[in-house]
Order: structure tokens, then sequence, then C-alpha cells
């Protein structure tokens, strides 16, 4: 999905968007909120970091359960997760591998069994595995960093509409700065610069969205990713519950002392920690 390009990009569109679409998204939106507060009615009392497990543990129990995965595979996949954010990119062999045993236990069931199905003629068993590892590893992590700084902004700011402040929140912190290498396929003007076909392009998104002008925090054109629905859906499911179950949730620090940075590469920044006080 993130490397081919022309029409054998198009059959796994075709094959995997259906699966996202705006309305079976909807229709798993009421899960996405309960999964939401189940996970915070277990936090607390009394002041939580968020970034221990909940912005981990919360975007993965979502996808788990959209693909059919066992409840209990969550909890060993976590860990796979917080290698991604420890000292980054050395473990990042170590949680694939990780997030492919996840894949092992996704197929056969849920949208994983139906996906099956749909996969272009020819896909064999490893082509399955690789689609389903993929739609683990890359919606997990994204949710992942953007979760902390849309419940600091949520809770520094509880008057924004919900679907206003998950874009802006994404807008000023996509989950990555760059698109992934891309390359020319013909001679081409780009800023100004002649480039030869084949030259290697590095889209900073990041930066473009920082204009204001323009939003690329899901890509654009053939590339748009096919799990913008899900994104959105969940982290505004994540607001929802925050204001209708924990009315008096608040920062246990000021808005303005959290802190955050990020590793450079695809990876965006995540904060360094998110203390609050849900009751």
């Amino acid at each position: 999905m993130t490397t081919l390009d022309g029409e054998a990009h198009a059959r796994l569109r075709r094959a995997l968007t259906p699966l996202f679409s705006a309305t079976r998204m909807q229709a798993a939106y009421p899960r996405m909120k309960a999964i939401a507060g189940q996970l915070l009615d277990h936090l607390g009392p009394g002041e939580v970091d968020l970034l221990d497990d909940f912005t981990t543990r919360y975007p993965l129990a979502v996808l788990c359960d959209l693909l059919g995965i066992p409840a209990a595979h969550v909890d060993t996949a976590i860990g796979a997760c917080r290698l991604m954010h420890d000292d980054y990119p050395a473990n990042v062999g170590e949680a694939m591998a990780a997030f492919a045993r996840l894949a092992h236990a996704a197929v056969g069931n849920g949208l994983a069994a139906e996906l099956a199905q749909r996969m272009p003629a020819g896909s064999t068993p490893e082509d399955l595995h690789y689609q389903v590892f993929t739609l683990l590893f890359a919606g997990q992590l994204t949710t992942d960093l953007t979760i902390g700084f849309l419940v600091a902004r949520l809770l520094g700011d509880p008057t924004t509409p919900p679907d206003e402040l998950v874009r802006e929140t994404l807008r000023r912190h996509p989950p990555a700065p760059f698109t992934l290498w891309r390359f020319t396929s013909t001679e081409v003007d780009l800023g100004g610069v002649r480039l030869p076909a084949n030259s290697p392009v590095l889209v900073d998104i990041q930066g473009i969205n920082a204009r204001g002008d323009t939003d690329l925090s899901f890509g654009a054109g053939p590339h748009y990713c096919i799990g913008a629905q899900l994104a959105r859906l969940e982290l505004r499911a994540l607001v929802e519950t925050v204001r209708s179950g924990f009315p008096g949730a608040r920062l246990a620090m000021p808005l303005d002392a959290l802190r955050h940075s990020g590793p450079g590469g695809i990876m965006g920044s995540r904060l360094h920690t998110l203390p609050v006080r849900l009751r």
C-alpha cells in the first residue's frame, strides 16, 4: 500500500478501502466509545499519567476489536508498541516481529477474514499477513502519538467542538512529519527546481500543515490514508467519552509545561508525560 503505484496499488486499495469506509467506521463508533470508557474507568483515582499505558492501549484495543483479535493478545502487543518509543530506531526490528505475531493471530477473524476474500487474485497467505501487519502497525503507532496531544488540548480548552479539536490536533501534530520517499516518474519542475526522472522526493507534511492552507495529515492523492475515517472517529470517540464520562477531568500540570520530542525520520513527536486527574 505504501510503496506500490499504478494498477498494483489500485488493486490493493480496492480490496482494503471498503473495509474502512465511513459507513462501516460509523457502525463501529459505539464500540470505540465503549472501549475508551472501559479503559478510562480502570484508571485512578488520583493522578495518572495517560502515557504510561492508555495512549498505547486504546488504539491497539480498537484495532484488535475491529480485526477480531482476542483481547488477551493486547497485553502481549503493548510491549511491542512501547519499544517503538524506546531508543528508536534500535528496537524497530523487535517491535515489528511482535506486530507480525499479532497479525498472525488476526488472520481468519473479523475484518482480516473479509480481507482474505477481497485480496487481489494471485495473493499468497504471506501477502495477506503483511497487509494485516501493516494495518496494525500503522494504525496503532500513528494514533498513539496523537492521543496525548489531543487529550492535552481537550482538557486545556474544553469548549472546542470534537471534530474541530481532532482536525486541529492532527494538523499541528501530524503523526508522520514526512512522507515515505517518493520518486519522480518523469522529468518534472518542483518548486522551481528541475528534477530528472527517478529523483527522490520527501514531502514535509509538518511544514506544509504549519502554513495552514493545506492539511496533509493523512496524505493526498492515490496514497491518501485508507484508515483516515477510523483515526478521526477513534479520536472523536475519545473526546466525547472524556467530556461525557469524566466532566471533572483536568490536567495535573499547566498545559504550557508539557514537553514533547520526536525521534526524527517518519516518526512524529510524542509527549513525555501527560499527568491528569480524571475525577
